[in-house]
Protein backbone atom coordinates (compact mmCIF):
# COMPACT_ATOMS: atom_id res chain seq x y z
CA UNK A 1 0.00 0.00 0.00
CA UNK A 2 1.30 3.45 -0.95
CA UNK A 3 0.49 6.34 1.39
CA UNK A 4 0.18 10.01 0.38
CA UNK A 5 -0.31 12.66 3.05
CA UNK A 6 -0.77 16.41 3.30
CA UNK A 7 -3.19 19.21 4.15
CA UNK A 8 -5.06 16.97 6.58
CA UNK A 9 -5.57 14.14 4.06
CA UNK A 10 -4.36 10.56 4.32
CA UNK A 11 -4.63 8.68 1.00
CA UNK A 12 -4.00 4.94 0.61
CA UNK A 13 -3.45 3.45 -2.86
CA UNK A 14 -3.10 -0.29 -3.48
CA UNK A 15 -0.56 -1.85 -5.82
CA UNK A 16 -3.33 -4.15 -7.02
CA UNK A 17 -5.09 -2.17 -9.71
CA UNK A 18 -3.33 1.07 -8.69
CA UNK A 19 -6.62 1.65 -6.89
CA UNK A 20 -7.40 4.41 -4.40
CA UNK A 21 -8.81 2.53 -1.42
CA UNK A 22 -9.07 5.25 1.22
CA UNK A 23 -9.03 9.03 1.52
CA UNK A 24 -9.47 10.26 5.07
CA UNK A 25 -9.61 13.65 6.73
CA UNK A 26 -9.52 12.77 10.41
CA UNK A 27 -12.26 10.20 10.87
CA UNK A 28 -14.21 11.13 7.74
CA UNK A 29 -13.79 8.65 4.87
CA UNK A 30 -14.43 10.04 1.39
CA UNK A 31 -14.20 6.72 -0.50
CA UNK A 32 -16.62 3.81 -0.66
CA UNK A 33 -15.26 0.98 1.46
CA UNK A 34 -16.03 -1.91 -0.90
CA UNK A 35 -18.85 -3.66 0.95
CA UNK A 36 -19.11 -6.98 -0.97
CA UNK A 37 -22.86 -7.06 -0.34
CA UNK A 38 -23.08 -4.37 -3.03
CA UNK A 39 -19.77 -3.84 -4.85
CA UNK A 40 -16.38 -5.02 -3.61
CA UNK A 41 -14.26 -2.31 -5.26
CA UNK A 42 -13.27 1.27 -4.52
CA UNK A 43 -11.97 3.01 -7.66
CA UNK A 44 -10.88 0.62 -10.42
CA UNK A 45 -8.72 1.83 -13.29
CA UNK A 46 -10.33 0.91 -16.62
CA UNK A 47 -7.98 -0.40 -19.34
CA UNK A 48 -7.82 -1.39 -22.18
CA UNK A 49 -11.59 -0.94 -22.61
CA UNK A 50 -14.26 1.11 -20.89
CA UNK A 51 -17.56 -0.61 -20.30
CA UNK A 52 -18.63 -3.93 -21.72
CA UNK A 53 -17.74 -5.70 -24.93
CA UNK A 54 -20.58 -7.33 -26.84
CA UNK A 55 -20.55 -10.91 -25.61
CA UNK A 56 -17.39 -10.10 -23.62
CA UNK A 57 -15.53 -10.89 -26.85
CA UNK A 58 -13.56 -9.04 -29.52
CA UNK A 59 -11.71 -10.04 -32.67
CA UNK A 60 -8.22 -8.98 -33.63
CA UNK A 61 -5.92 -10.44 -36.25
CA UNK A 62 -7.04 -14.00 -36.78
CA UNK A 63 -8.26 -14.65 -33.22
CA UNK A 64 -11.16 -14.02 -30.87
CA UNK A 65 -10.34 -12.84 -27.35
CA UNK A 66 -12.41 -12.80 -24.17
CA UNK A 67 -12.28 -9.77 -21.90
CA UNK A 68 -14.38 -8.83 -18.88
CA UNK A 69 -16.10 -5.57 -18.02
CA UNK A 70 -13.66 -2.61 -18.13
CA UNK A 71 -10.65 -4.75 -19.01
CA UNK A 72 -7.93 -6.31 -16.87
CA UNK A 73 -5.92 -3.48 -15.27
CA UNK A 74 -8.16 -3.47 -12.20
CA UNK A 75 -7.04 -6.97 -11.23
CA UNK A 76 -3.32 -6.63 -12.03
CA UNK A 77 -0.53 -5.84 -9.57
CA UNK A 78 1.34 -2.71 -10.64
CA UNK A 79 4.92 -1.85 -9.78
CA UNK A 80 4.81 1.15 -7.45
CA UNK A 81 7.29 3.93 -6.82
CA UNK A 82 6.89 6.34 -3.90
CA UNK A 83 8.27 9.54 -5.41
CA UNK A 84 7.55 11.71 -2.38
CA UNK A 85 5.10 12.05 0.48
CA UNK A 86 2.70 13.61 -2.02
CA UNK A 87 3.38 11.70 -5.26
CA UNK A 88 3.46 8.09 -6.45
CA UNK A 89 3.76 6.33 -9.80
CA UNK A 90 2.26 2.94 -10.66
CA UNK A 91 3.27 1.04 -13.81
CA UNK A 92 1.95 -2.03 -15.58
CA UNK A 93 3.45 -3.82 -18.58
CA UNK A 94 2.17 -6.75 -20.58
CA UNK A 95 2.63 -10.17 -19.05
CA UNK A 96 1.55 -13.72 -19.75
CA UNK A 97 -1.89 -13.11 -18.28
CA UNK A 98 -2.58 -9.89 -20.20
CA UNK A 99 -1.30 -11.31 -23.49
CA UNK A 100 -3.84 -14.13 -23.25
CA UNK A 101 -6.64 -11.57 -23.64
CA UNK A 102 -4.89 -8.56 -25.21
CA UNK A 103 -2.09 -9.27 -27.71
CA UNK A 104 -0.20 -5.98 -27.39
CA UNK A 105 2.98 -4.86 -25.64
CA UNK A 106 2.19 -1.74 -23.61
CA UNK A 107 3.18 0.43 -20.69
CA UNK A 108 0.34 1.78 -18.53
CA UNK A 109 1.30 4.51 -16.07
CA UNK A 110 -0.95 5.81 -13.30
CA UNK A 111 0.47 8.82 -11.47
CA UNK A 112 -1.04 10.35 -8.32
CA UNK A 113 0.07 13.79 -7.14
CA UNK A 114 -1.41 15.56 -4.11
CA UNK A 115 -1.40 19.35 -4.35
CA UNK A 116 -3.19 21.05 -1.50
CA UNK A 117 -6.39 19.04 -1.13
CA UNK A 118 -6.49 18.11 -4.82
CA UNK A 119 -5.35 14.71 -6.04
CA UNK A 120 -4.20 14.90 -9.66
CA UNK A 121 -4.66 11.55 -11.41
CA UNK A 122 -2.76 11.10 -14.68
CA UNK A 123 -3.24 8.00 -16.79
CA UNK A 124 -0.93 7.30 -19.74
CA UNK A 125 -0.96 4.34 -22.11
CA UNK A 126 2.08 3.80 -24.35
CA UNK A 127 2.51 1.43 -27.27
CA UNK A 128 5.85 -0.31 -26.66
CA UNK A 129 5.40 -2.79 -29.51
CA UNK A 130 6.02 -2.70 -33.24
CA UNK A 131 2.44 -2.66 -34.54
CA UNK A 132 -0.57 -0.38 -33.88
CA UNK A 133 -2.26 -0.78 -30.49
CA UNK A 134 -5.94 -0.12 -29.76
CA UNK A 135 -7.17 0.91 -26.33
CA UNK A 136 -9.23 3.18 -24.11
CA UNK A 137 -8.94 4.08 -20.44
CA UNK A 138 -11.03 5.69 -17.74
CA UNK A 139 -11.62 6.04 -14.02
CA UNK A 140 -14.30 4.68 -11.72
CA UNK A 141 -13.90 6.37 -8.32
CA UNK A 142 -16.77 5.62 -5.93
CA UNK A 143 -17.37 8.21 -3.21
CA UNK A 144 -19.05 7.52 0.10
CA UNK A 145 -22.64 8.77 0.21
CA UNK A 146 -23.82 7.74 3.64
CA UNK A 147 -27.00 8.69 5.42
CA UNK A 148 -30.08 9.37 3.33
CA UNK A 149 -29.02 8.90 -0.29
CA UNK A 150 -31.57 11.49 -1.42
CA UNK A 151 -29.66 14.15 0.55
CA UNK A 152 -26.86 13.85 -2.02
CA UNK A 153 -26.68 15.62 -5.36
CA UNK A 154 -24.27 16.23 -8.25
CA UNK A 155 -23.73 19.83 -9.31
CA UNK A 156 -22.54 20.40 -12.88
CA UNK A 157 -20.08 23.16 -13.68
CA UNK A 158 -22.57 24.66 -16.17
CA UNK A 159 -26.30 24.48 -16.66
CA UNK A 160 -27.06 21.48 -18.84
CA UNK A 161 -29.79 20.05 -21.00
CA UNK A 162 -28.99 16.52 -19.87
CA UNK A 163 -29.17 13.81 -22.52
CA UNK A 164 -28.43 10.14 -21.90
CA UNK A 165 -26.74 7.73 -24.28
CA UNK A 166 -29.03 4.73 -23.95
CA UNK A 167 -27.62 1.35 -22.90
CA UNK A 168 -29.53 -1.90 -23.22
CA UNK A 169 -29.85 -4.57 -20.54
CA UNK A 170 -26.54 -6.10 -21.67
CA UNK A 171 -24.65 -2.81 -21.28
CA UNK A 172 -24.34 -2.02 -25.00
CA UNK A 173 -25.22 1.28 -26.66
CA UNK A 174 -28.46 1.26 -28.61
CA UNK A 175 -27.71 4.42 -30.61
CA UNK A 176 -30.58 6.32 -29.00
CA UNK A 177 -30.17 9.66 -27.22
CA UNK A 178 -32.76 10.20 -24.49
CA UNK A 179 -33.57 13.68 -23.10
CA UNK A 180 -33.26 13.45 -19.32
CA UNK A 181 -33.57 16.94 -17.80
CA UNK A 182 -33.63 20.46 -19.24
CA UNK A 183 -31.70 23.47 -17.97
CA UNK A 184 -30.40 21.67 -14.90
CA UNK A 185 -27.30 22.39 -12.85
CA UNK A 186 -27.96 20.39 -9.68
CA UNK A 187 -29.01 16.75 -10.14
CA UNK A 188 -30.57 15.27 -6.97
CA UNK A 189 -29.72 11.61 -6.49
CA UNK A 190 -32.02 8.69 -5.76
CA UNK A 191 -31.58 4.95 -6.20
CA UNK A 192 -34.41 4.65 -8.72
CA UNK A 193 -32.27 6.60 -11.24
CA UNK A 194 -29.92 3.63 -11.39
CA UNK A 195 -32.45 0.82 -11.72
CA UNK A 196 -31.11 0.21 -15.25
CA UNK A 197 -27.44 0.63 -14.31
CA UNK A 198 -25.33 3.73 -15.04
CA UNK A 199 -26.20 7.13 -16.46
CA UNK A 200 -23.97 7.93 -19.46
CA UNK A 201 -24.27 11.59 -20.41
CA UNK A 202 -23.96 12.72 -24.01
CA UNK A 203 -22.59 16.11 -25.07
CA UNK A 204 -21.91 17.69 -21.68
CA UNK A 205 -20.58 21.25 -21.74
CA UNK A 206 -19.34 20.91 -18.16
CA UNK A 207 -15.86 19.59 -17.48
CA UNK A 208 -16.30 19.51 -13.71
CA UNK A 209 -18.90 18.25 -11.25
CA UNK A 210 -19.23 18.55 -7.47
CA UNK A 211 -20.75 15.98 -5.14
CA UNK A 212 -22.86 17.72 -2.51
CA UNK A 213 -24.62 16.68 0.69
CA UNK A 214 -27.58 18.88 1.65
CA UNK A 215 -26.08 21.59 -0.54
CA UNK A 216 -22.61 21.34 1.07
CA UNK A 217 -19.76 20.41 -1.31
CA UNK A 218 -17.79 17.27 -0.45
CA UNK A 219 -15.84 16.26 -3.57
CA UNK A 220 -15.13 18.10 -6.82
CA UNK A 221 -14.05 16.19 -9.94
CA UNK A 222 -12.45 18.07 -12.85
CA UNK A 223 -12.14 16.04 -16.07
CA UNK A 224 -10.87 18.35 -18.86
CA UNK A 225 -9.21 15.53 -20.81
CA UNK A 226 -12.25 13.22 -20.96
CA UNK A 227 -15.23 13.33 -23.30
CA UNK A 228 -17.58 11.04 -21.38
CA UNK A 229 -18.93 11.11 -17.83
CA UNK A 230 -20.96 8.45 -16.07
CA UNK A 231 -22.71 8.31 -12.72
CA UNK A 232 -23.43 4.94 -11.14
CA UNK A 233 -24.43 3.16 -7.97
CA UNK A 234 -26.24 0.01 -7.00
CA UNK A 235 -29.68 0.68 -5.52
CA UNK A 236 -29.43 0.36 -1.74
CA UNK A 237 -25.70 1.14 -1.60
CA UNK A 238 -24.22 4.24 0.05
CA UNK A 239 -21.89 5.43 -2.73
CA UNK A 240 -21.93 7.29 -6.01
CA UNK A 241 -19.33 6.62 -8.69
CA UNK A 242 -18.27 9.60 -10.82
CA UNK A 243 -16.49 8.21 -13.86
CA UNK A 244 -14.54 10.11 -16.56
CA UNK A 245 -13.92 7.90 -19.62
CA UNK A 246 -12.28 8.41 -23.01
CA UNK A 247 -13.99 5.31 -24.43
CA UNK A 248 -17.46 3.78 -24.65
CA UNK A 249 -19.11 0.38 -24.31
CA UNK A 250 -19.71 -1.59 -27.49
CA UNK A 251 -22.73 -0.78 -29.58
CA UNK A 252 -25.48 -3.39 -29.75
CA UNK A 253 -24.56 -4.06 -33.40
CA UNK A 254 -20.76 -3.97 -32.97
CA UNK A 255 -18.92 -6.23 -35.42
CA UNK A 256 -16.46 -7.27 -32.69
CA UNK A 257 -13.34 -6.03 -34.48
CA UNK A 258 -11.29 -4.13 -31.89
CA UNK A 259 -9.97 -1.70 -34.52
CA UNK A 260 -13.57 -0.80 -35.43
CA UNK A 261 -14.76 -0.26 -31.84
CA UNK A 262 -16.63 3.01 -31.33
CA UNK A 263 -14.26 5.65 -29.91
CA UNK A 264 -11.21 3.36 -29.75
CA UNK A 265 -7.79 5.03 -29.69
CA UNK A 266 -5.12 3.87 -32.14
CA UNK A 267 -1.56 4.24 -30.93
CA UNK A 268 1.22 3.65 -33.45
CA UNK A 269 4.56 2.22 -32.22
CA UNK A 270 6.10 4.58 -29.66
CA UNK A 271 2.94 6.71 -29.37
CA UNK A 272 1.09 7.32 -26.13
CA UNK A 273 -2.25 8.73 -24.98
CA UNK A 274 -2.61 10.68 -21.76
CA UNK A 275 -5.49 11.96 -19.65
CA UNK A 276 -5.71 13.78 -16.34
CA UNK A 277 -8.54 14.34 -13.96
CA UNK A 278 -8.36 16.04 -10.58
CA UNK A 279 -10.25 15.17 -7.39
CA UNK A 280 -10.57 17.86 -4.73
CA UNK A 281 -11.57 16.59 -1.29
CA UNK A 282 -13.25 19.56 0.34
CA UNK A 283 -13.31 20.02 4.12
CA UNK A 284 -16.52 18.24 5.02
CA UNK A 285 -18.60 17.18 8.00
CA UNK A 286 -21.75 15.18 7.22
CA UNK A 287 -23.19 15.55 10.72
Amino acid sequence: MILLQGNGLRIEIAERGAEIVSVKDGEYEYMWQADPAFWAKHSPLLFPVCGRLRGFTYHFGDRDYKMGNHGFAQRMTFSAEQISEKEALFCLRENEETLAEYPFPFLLRQRYRLEGRTLHVTTEAENTGGTPLYCNFGSHEAYAAGGNFTDWAVRFEKREDLVLTEQNASGQLTGRRIPYADDMQVLPLNWEMFANDSLLFDGLRSRAVTLEYKGRPAVKVDFPDYDHLLLWTKPGASYIAIEPWNGLPDTADADGNLAHKLGILRLDPGESARGEHAITFLPFDRS
